[in-house]
């Protein structure tokens, strides 16, 4: 008797490991609403569903170096058709310096960063610390495309081709009167 009980114990735990997803999965959808404040204290809304297509970089300090890389082109190519995003996680940052972390964004970025105190956001976005994460997301919030990292052309390439087809399949804003 004590067998059989093993037997479909066993049988049991391949059974949810065969269930499970695995845990390294990417995710495919961003948070359907976000909002944190930027380093001029302005509240930013990420909100889904939403009219643009959004490119979002999501970076630490460590990862920060990249993202100038991977925005510049963007912006150059796709800047009014695209929502273009940062995202900052700064939960590394002691309480006491969040002030000094704001006023250096100031000084560094004339665009608005969204700063995460806690790295939930980022998390929630399956972020991967020490890098720029990059993600291109549709209308609805799904991840189209995600890379990190310093920019490469193979990647860069390939975000140019998602958001090309993305912004094709983007229905035209119509206003209603």
């Amino acid at each position: 008797m004590k067998t059989t009980n093993i037997f479909i114990f066993v049988l049991l735990l391949v059974w949810i490991n065969v269930q499970a997803e695995p845990a390294d999965q990417p995710l495919n959808n961003s948070p359907a609403h976000l909002e944190l404040r930027d380093q001029f204290g302005a509240i930013q809304k990420l909100d889904f569903p939403k009219t643009n297509i959004t490119f979002l970089v999501i970076a630490d300090w460590k990862g920060s170096r990249e993202v100038a890389g991977w925005i510049a082109p963007i912006k150059h190519s796709f800047d009014t058709r695209i929502d273009i995003r940062g995202l900052a996680d700064v939960s590394c940052v002691p309480g006491p310096l969040h002030g000094l972390v704001e006023r250096r964004f100031r000084a560094a970025e004339s665009y608005p960063v969204m700063m995460d105190w806690t790295g939930k956001a980022a998390r929630s976005f399956a972020y991967v610390p020490g890098m720029a994460n990059v993600l291109v997301l549709n209308c609805q919030g799904r991840i189209l495309f995600r890379a990190g990292g310093a920019v490469a052309d193979k990647p860069l390439q390939e975000i140019y081709e998602v958001l090309t087809q993305a912004l094709s399949l983007k229905p035209p804003h119509t206003s209603s009167k």
